[in-house]
């Protein structure tokens, strides 16, 4: 199943205008614009001149940016033994499309396997576990925005002895908790904790090594052309992501919290909050 890029070039616009905290009238004062031209860009009314205009106030992309408009790329679906995605609905008012990712990492070859994030329900995560005969060891939390640990619960009480892991600066539970730098050994694979708050308050990525590919559970630190939204914390979380996302190899998967997975390569070459890897 192809899952739909998250965020929409309006999104990607106020995200970084909201960070910088540059409103309207701002942004259309430093772009050279009228107000209501920027304002029908953040209506997703798409004019390339404008759109062009604004990039570099905001430090996006500008080519980057224009082909997000025109829906000129999109990564092409991912599969590796050992990964599965699973994506629920989970409704918000003013957002009744919106979904959330979870995922089950597991060794081809000792069958351990680990979910990182829980989505709405559990209902095929734990299905494709009995089905494919794995031994659900532990639960990893990104961070603990009520998508991504909806059936927290549930899934806890199918792993033996409860065993789950948060971060540090975002404690849930009972759930061990990690640091940057942290590394959780499993039989087949490894995992090592990467701190990448900015979104929310304590965000960890996890890097997954010991696979048929290098793979980073980003949560909702990135996204496929996108970031998750940080109003706060909007530096922090564009240095976190270079720092620590953007800089693993070219070929590592990216399994964000919303929208499809995509690569280290992809986002460099197409993402417009990271102009320095074009």
């Amino acid at each position: 199943m192809r899952i739909r890029i998250e965020d929409n070039f309006e999104d990607v616009l106020m995200k970084a205008a909201t960070g910088l905290g540059l409103g309207k009238q701002a942004l259309a004062q430093k772009a050279g614009l009228s107000v209501a031209a920027v304002a029908a860009l953040l209506d997703a009314e798409l004019d390339e001149a404008s759109l062009r205009a604004v990039a570099p106030v905001l430090a996006l992309d500008a080519d980057a940016l224009a082909s997000m408009a025109n829906c000129a790329w999109q990564p092409e679906p991912i599969e590796l033994e050992g990964l599965r995605c699973y994506n629920t609905p989970f409704p918000l008012n003013g957002y009744p499309e919106m979904t959330v990712n979870s995922y089950l990492v597991w060794s081809p070859l000792t069958k351990v396997a680990v979910a990182f994030d829980t989505g709405a329900n559990v209902e095929s995560l734990l299905a494709d576990v009995e089905a494919l005969g794995l031994d659900l060891q532990a639960l990893v939390v990104t961070h603990v925005h009520r998508d991504h640990i909806a059936a927290y619960d549930e899934l806890l009480s199918h792993i033996e002895g409860g065993i789950a892991f948060a971060p540090k600066l975002e404690p849930y539970g009972e759930a061990d908790l990690l640091e940057h730098g942290d590394w959780i050994e499993f039989d087949g694979f490894e995992v090592q904790a990467r701190q990448t708050n900015g979104h929310s308050a304590g965000g960890m990525t996890y890097v997954i090594e010991g696979l048929g590919a290098p793979i980073a559970i980003v949560g909702d630190s990135i996204f496929c052309l996108s970031q998750g939204g940080a109003p706060e914390h909007y530096a922090q979380s564009l240095e976190n992501n270079r720092e620590q996302i953007l800089s693993l190899p070219e070929a590592t998967i990216l399994c964000p919290g919303h929208g499809p997975m995509t690569t280290v390569a992809g986002e460099q070459a197409h993402n417009p909050f990271f102009p320095e890897f074009k």
